[in-house]
């Protein structure tokens, strides 16, 4: 079996658990209904503080309604994948205290695969459409061209990898904690969403130095939306800083990925 192959498979397997998921979770459609229009107005509701201070100020640190809702789209778009698809390490003390690890580590299929798709909820697609729908009109208002679409489209990539990473690091707090460490979790990506749907020239300059330093949340859209509006100098910014985006969030990711594995070398069972 090839590479693409084993890939195609894996990718295969994980449809059909996430479907299983679906299935399950449309046995109760009211519900199901609710709880997605409960989702949207969420979302709506989180975009809603962007409007209401450009309505009544002009604009945020020289940034205008749109390119505000162009920083909101990305950062959006980029948490909302993750959360579809990665859904189950959110969830992953619960697992481990279940005992449910066990039982997928002894299935000959990838276990990321498998973790991902425990608790897939379709619902979530309505975080991602909001997102998609907000920064298609941004980039509409904007006009931008190819190349600036270009940049919003590796800072939404590389806003994946990086949330990815983060989702992967909680998931292996758990084999310490057993869920204690979840809300630090939630911090940086329900968090770092909501800081990041603002330009981080607004914040104060130590926070801002977390957000580009310590944890560099400032790569997943920020530099991205300069680089895209051809303002990256003008902010002050080297030209090149943009650049290091996607190094930047897949460092992330390998370090996610890194902390997942080695707390997974240290797992020793629950013992059902």
């Amino acid at each position: 079996m090839t590479v693409r192959d084993a890939i195609a498979d894996e990718l295969r397997v994980y449809l059909t658990l996430a479907g299983a998921s679906v299935r399950s979770q449309m046995q109760y459609r009211i519900s199901f209904a609710v709880r997605t229009l409960v989702d949207f107005a969420v979302v709506i509701g989180d975009f809603a503080p962007v409007y209401l201070l450009t309505r009544y100020f002009g604009n945020l640190e020289g940034w205008r309604f749109g390119e505000l809702a162009l920083l909101y789209a990305m950062v959006g778009s980029s948490w909302a994948i993750v959360e579809l698809t990665l859904r189950g390490f959110e969830e992953f003390g619960g697992i481990l205290v279940r005992g449910e690890l066990d039982r997928w580590l002894l299935r000959p299929r990838w276990l990321i695969l498998q973790i991902a798709s425990a608790t897939f909820e379709p619902r979530k697609f309505g975080r991602l459409l909001q997102a998609v729908l907000v920064g298609t009109i941004a980039a509409w208002v904007l006009e931008l061209d190819v190349r600036s679409l270009g940049w919003v489209a590796l800072g939404v990539a590389g806003g994946v990898l990086f949330f990815a990473g983060v989702v992967f690091v909680g998931a292996a707090s758990q084999f310490w904690t057993l869920g204690q460490t979840s809300e630090l979790q939630n911090i940086l990506t329900y968090g770092g969403t909501a800081a990041m749907t603002y330009p981080v020239s607004i914040y104060a300059r130590w926070f801002q130095r977390v957000l580009i330093y310590g944890v560099p949340l400032a790569f997943v859209n920020f530099f991205p939306a300069l680089a895209a509006l051809d303002r990256t100098e003008a902010a002050g910014w080297p030209a090149w800083l943009p650049w290091l985006s996607p190094l930047v969030c897949s460092l992330v990711l390998a370090l996610g990925l890194f902390c997942f594995f080695a707390g997974l070398r240290r797992y020793e069972s629950t013992g059902t």
